[in-house]
This record gives structure tokens, C-alpha cells and sequence, in this order.
């Protein structure tokens, strides 16, 4: 143990980030002098919603992970309820029309193909449910095995090839709908690796099953909400941390609230922030740490959501998701199909989300909000005709730096060999420990970052025992 020191840090941790990492730590540390530095207004990070009625207009994360994640617990420990998604999640809008079959195995059947279309599409099907599969053997809990190793292994799952080399050669429409469905990690097939692509289909084809076909009620947002008011004076917003530097037995973070300058010291840091932006704050890291955090991938997209005021029924009223290779976004998401329950009348209006992805959100993010806006709307009325005069409210929200996702070949082995040391008094947390962004990775690595923080100070709160 070399940490003695003869002044007292004002924080026992500090916490930068409010987003999912952030508030899994927070909370883990709740009953520890705490500070949270958030750069925003709010809390939740890309888990962003606004109240509307008896709908929620969302704007990011949507998708909740089922029990016994870290997510769902703190839901529960504060007071918030999940609702299932009854709705088809792998209807696909091909050649003007929405095809919605009840399994996923039926769509190379289902759709309109020629007969070379139709067997590059069996062929993919058959060759990507076989990597799920594999995908789903190594997401298995292995005994004695931490979550930081079977994230780590997860993640090595098919990694030295790229998504677009797996699934080779195809007709362009069959490779456009793969595409189009890739781009949920915010990134072209041949700029993410296999396991990237393999894992967005295995989530989706989970199907009804409580581990994927979960909402929030009331909207993801609620979560960053209940946690404003529940840590309450603890989180200063609107503050740009500039410095997190060791020295002097105690961690010092700079920072800036509105233009003033701002310093505070802690026993232990977490940083909960994109990779890029660890990378530029904390000083003195090891060089092949710095490396791994600047090469860490970010997808920005934007997100449009969509406020409606129909009374009549609409045709996708019991549809969630539907992938759309021939528009200008490449999802489109009914939220209002969670509280389309079947009993009693359908309420009026509902809730809909749309989003880009991979190279053309990144020419999409050129454009005014206003551009962005008349082009998602004008492919939604292709789709669907019945929301002309019904659009009642939008907003655009653009996420920069957006989703991360790994490479080919990627090397996070230095930020593994530096979670496992007990010196370290500065701790990282994130969506990026992990293949694929999401908010139980994020909410999971807040965690574990919160116990290794735990576990120093208690260290050090045991060696200044000894010398008292």
C-alpha cells in the first residue's frame, strides 16, 4: 500500500458521467461522500424520453435487458416497472410493403425474391443462426468465471473478421436488408467485426422471451429522472471535467461549470465517459492504456421521435420493429405498441422512432434538423400513407459521438490488465468494455467499477487505521 497522506480528500469518490456507467456507480456508492460531474442538464446518457400524454417520445436506448441484470435491479430498487413488447420486432418494409411473419426462419419465404435473392438469403440465415448459436454458448455464466471475463470472451467471439467478410458475396438487395439491419450498431458490415453483427442478431431473434422484449414504463428517460431526484444536490450539471490527475494521496478533477473554473479532490475517480474523452481527461495513463482508449470505435446516428394523433387503427399497431433497407432510416420503431395491450379501446395518437445508422448517418448528420426531419418523413408516408395529416410533433436528436462497436481484430487486453490491478485509485466504466454498446454493458461495467473504488477505500481506510 503506498497511498498515505496527511489531508483528507473533500469527495471519497467522484463520479464523471451521468449516463448509464455513471448512475450503476452512483448508485453502488450511494452512502459514500459523492460527487457526480455531469456535462449535460440531465442524467441517463442515450436513455433519453419526454413525457407526451399517454405516450413517451423517445429519442434513444429503448430495449431493456430482462431479471437478474444489473439494470433490471436497479429498476426495481427504486421503483420502476419494465412492460413487455407483444409486438413482431423483425418485420422488414421490402419492395413498398411491410412483411411481419410470425418466425424470422420464414422470411426467406415470405418475401419477394427472385430464386438466386432467396437462396443467398437461406444460405445467410442458416449460416448466421449457426453463429448465433455459438454467440449464445459463449454468453453462458461459466462458474468461477467473472463477468469481466465472459464479457472479455464474448467479445473475441468471431472478432478477426468483419461482419460483411462473414456473410461474402450477395445479390445487392439481400446484401442491403443485412445492411440496413447491421447499422444497429452504428457502423457499416465491413467496419464492425462478426461477433458485432452475429450479436444484433441473436438479441432480435430472442423474440418474445423476457430477455430482450422489455420496455421502460413511462419512457427510458425515467430512469436519468428518479435518479436526478434521488441523488439530488450530489450531481453538479453542466460541468466539463478538463483534468482527473493522481497526486498527493488523492485524486484532483478539474472541471468547468458555466465558464467558472472548478477543482475537487477524491480518494477514488470513476470515469464514465466515451473512451475518446477518458482518453483526454486523465492524465498519466500507460501508453498501450491511452492507445486502447482512443482507438475505442464510436457510430454517431441520429434519431428522430415522433408524437401522432390518429383514432383510427393503424397497420402497425402491432408491429415494434420494422427494418427498412429502401429509406432514408434504417429502423423504425412503434413504441406505443407496449400499451397496445388488446383490452379496452385503442387510445388515440401513439409514438414512433426512427434512426440512422453507419455511413449514412454520417451524411445525415451533415444536414439541418430541419432537412433531416422532411427526409424521415417523407419515406414514413411510402410506408405508411395513413400518417399524412397525423404527424402532431417531432424531434431530432443527434448523438455524437453516438454507439460503440469492436473492429476486426481490436486489442482491449490493456484495459482488462488494468481493471485487475488494486493500486489503482482512477477507475473506468463504459459500453465499450464490450462488442457492442448497450445499456447493460454500460450499467454492468458501472458496477463492477464502483466495487473496485469500494475495495480501495476500504484498503485505504484500513491502512489509516494502522497509523492512527
Amino acid at each position: 500500500m503506498d497511498r498515505v497522506t496527511t489531508s483528507k480528500p473533500e469527495y471519497d469518490v467522484i463520479v464523471i458521467g451521468g449516463g448509464p456507467s455513471g448512475i450503476s456507480a452512483s448508485w453502488e456508492l450511494r452512502e459514500r461522500k459523492l460527487l457526480v460531474l455531469e456535462k449535460t442538464h440531465r442524467m441517463g446518457g442515450r436513455l433519453y424520453s419526454m413525457t407526451r400524454g399517454d405516450y413517451w417520445l423517445n429519442l434513444g436506448g429503448h430495449l431493456f435487458p430482462g431479471v437478474g441484470s444489473h439494470m433490471r435491479n436497479i429498476l426495481h430498487s427504486i421503483g420502476l416497472d419494465i412492460i413487455p413488447i407483444p409486438g413482431n420486432k423483425f418485420a422488414i418494409h421490402w419492395g413498398g410493403k411491410v412483411y411481419a411473419p410470425k418466425v424470422v426462419s420464414a422470411l426467406p419465404f415470405t418475401l419477394p425474391m427472385s430464386l438466386r435473392e432467396r437462396i443467398s438469403m437461406a444460405k445467410i440465415g442458416l449460416r448466421t443462426m449457426k453463429a448465433v448459436k455459438g454467440w449464445q454458448e459463449v454468453m453462458k455464466p461459466v462458474y468461477g468465471v467473472s463477468n469481466e471475463k465472459r464479457r472479455d470472451r464474448v467479445a473475441r467471439y468471431m472478432s478477426n473478421i468483419s461482419f460483411g467478410e462473414f456473410l461474402g458475396r450477395t445479390p445487392k438487395r439481400v446484401y442491403d436488408l443485412f445492411q440496413s439491419a447491421s447499422r444497429r450498431a452504428a457502423a457499416e458490415m465491413e467496419e464492425q467485426h462478426a461477433g458485432v453483427g452475429v450479436s444484433l442478431f441473436g438479441a432480435v431473434w430472442a423474440g418474445k422471451s423476457d430477455s430482450m422484449a422489455l420496455n421502460l414504463n413511462g419512457g427510458s428517460g425515467r430512469l436519468g429522472e428518479v435518479m436526478m431526484e434521488m441523488l439530488g444536490d450530489r450531481v453538479q450539471y453542466h460541468a466539463t471535467v478538463t483534468s482527473v490527475e493522481k497526486g498527493d494521496g488523492m485524486v484532483t478533477v478539474r472541471y468547468e461549470v458555466d465558464g467558472v473554473k472548478c477543482t475537487a479532490t477524491a480518494s477514488q475517480v470513476i470515469v464514465a465517459v466515451p473512451a475518446p474523452q477518458a482518453a483526454a481527461i486523465v492524465r498519466d495513463l500507460p501508453e498501450a492504456l491511452l492507445k486502447t482508449l482512443n482507438n475505442v470505435q464510436y457510430g454517431p446516428f441520429p434519431t428522430m421521435g415522433i408524437i401522432t394523433d390518429e383514432t383510427e387503427p393503424m397497420p402497425y399497431d402491432d408491429i415494434y420493429a420494422i427494418t427498412t433497407p429502401d429509406a432514408s432510416f434504417d429502423m423504425f420503431f412503434n413504441h406505443a405498441n407496449p400499451l397496445r395491450t388488446g383490452k379496452g379501446p385503442r387510445k388515440p395518437g401513439g409514438s414512433l422512432m426512427v434512426y440512422s445508422g453507419g455511413a449514412p448517418a454520417r451524411e445525415m448528420l451533415k444536414l439541418t434538423d430541419e432537412q433531416i426531419r422532411d427526409a424521415y418523413l417523407t419515406d414514413l408516408y411510402k410506408m405508411f400513407p395513413q400518417l399524412k395529416g397525423h404527424v402532431k410533433e417531432t424531434i431530432v436528436q443527434r448523438w455524437v459521438p453516438g454507439n460503440t462497436y469492436r473492429p476486426p481484430n481490436f486489442d482491449f487486453d490493456p484495459m482488462l490488465k488494468y481493471c485487475e490491478r488494486d493500486d489503482v485509485d482512477i477507475h473506468f466504466a463504459g459500453d465499450y468494455f464490450a462488442e457492442i454498446g448497450n445499456m447493460e454493458i454500460a450499467t454492468g461495467t458501472g458496477h463492477e467499477a464502483a466495487k473496485r473504488a469500494r475495495a480501495r477505500l476500504k484498503a485505504i481506510e484500513r491502512e489509516e487505521a494502522k497509523t492512527r
